[in-house]
């Protein structure tokens, strides 16, 4: 098998709650831009296949690359807090941690980067898109296969709606902190995707009522400006996707600065069988922000 050598260090830092994070940090001293990669539900600083090619395809053109875990890495897993053990993950971690998470990967790859880009994926456009309203300053950023994470939980629960679940949810009693609620309760029944994410209540709640189903959720009025630019990727394949690529463009228009779109037909969700596509047209999105 064909071994493509992409030279990385892996790395370890603190978010600002004094949580350890691993990644990978693909970096060279002539290179003073960065742009760090925010993984979405329950992903990791690898898993995706585009970032492979990504990290080889920014290195080549000047670009530092950091691909890190988030607190709410994975489902479960072991973590430690200023040498404290504690468990972390995807299906028991607070939605806002990743504010803390952000922080620390931008304190990280300050010293050797004269700009920084952040770059979502799936819930991780969620993620950038919170931390960029709840940070005083300002960077441009990249969004990929941004979902309206509240339509799809609507079709997703269906009959009950989203607000009868978390008014039910919040009056049944308190679950253990690891147990996980029933399959049902989350997860993407959309066109021909069908799958369960487990997920506990605290960890669910905390995305029900915070900013996944409120930033990226079509058809309500504008109440957020994001004054930087952005780069944003829809494919033509993403089952996830419930709305016209031009309603989700229109949506960020109206909300952004300055949109670049990057639309592919044949594109998914993860970027299959367009990687290179989307990555060239990044590159060219980046240098010209130099202009």
């Amino acid at each position: 098998m064909r071994r493509n050598k992409i030279l990385g260090e892996l790395v370890t830092f603190k978010n600002t709650q004094g949580l350890h994070l691993d990644g990978i940090l693909y970096q060279k001293d002539t290179h003073k831009i960065t742009i760090i990669h925010i993984h979405g539900s329950l992903g990791n600083f690898y898993q995706n296949q585009f970032l492979r090619l990504m990290a080889k395809m920014y290195q080549d053109n000047g670009i530092n690359f950091l691909s890190f875990n988030l607190s709410a890495h994975d489902g479960l897993a072991e973590g430690f807090r200023n040498d404290e053990f504690e468990y972390i993950g995807g299906t028991i971690v607070d939605f806002n941690e990743c504010i803390n998470d952000i922080e620390g990967a931008l304190e990280f790859v300050k010293p050797f980067s004269e700009r920084i880009i952040l770059q979502g994926h799936s819930l991780g456009c969620d993620r950038t898109l919170h931390f960029l309203l709840n940070h005083s300053d300002k960077y441009d950023f990249i969004l990929l296969s941004p979902c309206d994470s509240y339509q799809l939980q609507v079709k997703r629960v269906a009959p009950e709606t989203v607000q009868e679940q978390i008014k039910r949810l919040k009056k049944e009693g308190n679950l253990d902190v690891f147990q996980l609620l029933p399959p049902n309760e989350y997860g993407v029944s959309q066109n021909d995707e069908v799958y369960d994410i487990p997920i506990t209540k605290k960890a669910l709640l905390s995305i029900m009522e915070g900013p996944p189903y409120k930033l990226i959720r079509l058809g309500v009025q504008k109440k957020y400006f994001i004054d930087s630019k952005c780069l944003i990727y829809l494919g033509g394949q993403d089952p996830l996707q419930t709305a016209h690529r031009n309603d989700m463009f229109h949506y960020f228009k109206e909300r952004v600065k300055e949109v670049t779109e990057v639309y592919i037909p044949e594109g998914d969700h993860d970027l299959s069988n367009c990687e290179k596509d989307v990555i060239k047209n990044i590159i060219t999105w980046q240098n010209s922000l130099e202009l």
